[in-house]
């Protein structure tokens, strides 16, 4: 910071030729070596002056740091050389003699109600980022993602489930294709139907299941399809989960998970750290509920839009949820949590069947 020009002020105990005196210590640029000086400033002219250092610099070339606590105040001169300056309060009287002015950020900083105040604003703009910036910068760079990182994250995120988790699928073939095929005829209600691949697994320890990865792909698992009563359960859970690719929530929800990994390996075109940690977060983690708000509105207005109620998605929710708390209350018994001993969670730890979501779907007609 450099000296400011303004009207000159002195106190009644300094008169604007009176000399100041501060002890410092002077560094020529060149070396470590410090030298023990006095400051001294008259007429507008800092000089310095000690047993091996002589220089006179008008103040109007010099620079000043901010205080900062205890830490000494620098003098910076046009040639690299600088002053360390300890005595804060002969500092402070030679600055003032000098007219120079500090920023008002540092005069701010003096006054403990400006000071707090900072405080509740930062702590105000660190949770507006964290509530409404993240998701906002999530969902941007979601629509941003290039089809051939979408194919590395989805066939990826595959390819280590089928190992670690899912098993081949006993559906005979003619049932998967005729739920296909029952799924390919729904119209998609406004837009055209986003692009997707409707694969059939064994969940095993997962359970009954459904999940889009980012590229498309909708796997659900034998136990979902058992737990059905009627096909159109099984569509509807299909649009559920359709909704959920059409607004990209399983990327956004990554990328909002780990941003700055994400963006820098986007970047530079190797998204495969984030890739190895996909299959985890998408088991694990919880939709928003504005997810799954996005994502039965989604579900509800196809399900309408081809004659089926919307209730049909609020009767599997029910099972779901029934089977969640049957799965739950077995594990308590068995003294574990209620995801089972994998750490992996069924299908309503990361979509939660409120009765708040069953009741807006059976109202939804």
């Amino acid at each position: 910071m450099q000296w400011a020009k303004k009207p000159p002020t002195y106190s009644m105990s300094i008169s604007p030729s009176e000399p100041l005196n501060v002890s410092a210590e002077y560094f020529d640029g060149r070396s470590a070596k410090a030298h023990a000086v006095m400051l001294t400033l008259a007429d507008g002219v800092l000089s310095v002056r000690g047993d091996t250092v002589q220089r006179d610099d008008p103040i109007t070339t010099l620079r000043v740091s901010e205080p900062m606590g205890a830490a000494p105040r620098l003098v910076s001169f046009p040639d690299g050389a600088h002053c360390e300056v300890r005595d804060h309060a002969g500092m402070a009287t030679l600055l003032a003699a000098s007219n120079f002015e500090d920023g008002w950020v540092v005069r701010l900083q003096h006054r403990w109600r400006w000071a707090a105040a900072s405080v509740v604003v930062a702590f105000a703009a660190v949770f507006a980022g964290y509530h409404w910036g993240l998701p906002a910068a999530s969902e941007w760079i979601a629509y941003q993602v290039p089809e051939k990182i979408l194919a590395q994250l989805g066939g990826g995120t595959l390819r280590v489930l089928d190992r670690a988790i899912f098993s081949p699928t006993k559906l005979p073939d003619d049932r998967q294709q005729a739920l296909r095929g029952a799924f390919e005829r729904l119209a998609a209600p406004g837009s055209a139907k986003p692009r997707y691949t409707l694969l059939f697994r064994d969940g095993g320890r997962v359970g009954a299941n459904a999940m889009a990865l980012p590229d498309g792909t909708m796997v659900v698992t034998d136990q979902l399809i058992a737990l059905a009563a009627h096909d159109e359960e099984i569509l509807a859970v299909l649009t559920h989960e359709l909704g959920h690719l059409n607004r990209r929530h399983g990327l956004r929800m990554l990328i909002q998970g780990s941003i700055v990994a994400f963006v820098v390996s986007w970047y530079i075109g190797d998204i495969s750290s984030v890739a190895a940690g996909l299959p985890t977060l998408m088991l694990q983690a919880r939709y928003s509920r504005n997810h799954e708000r996005e994502a039965d509105e989604f579900g509800a207005a196809m399900l309408k839009a081809n004659g089926i109620s919307p209730r049909r998605l609020a009767d599997m929710l029910g099972k779901l949820e029934a089977s969640h708390r049957a799965k739950s209350g077995k594990a308590e018994k068995d003294g574990v949590q209620a995801a089972d001993r994998s750490g992996i969670s069924d299908y309503l730890a990361s979509h939660p069947a409120t009765r708040e979501r069953i009741d807006a779907l059976n109202n939804a007609q």
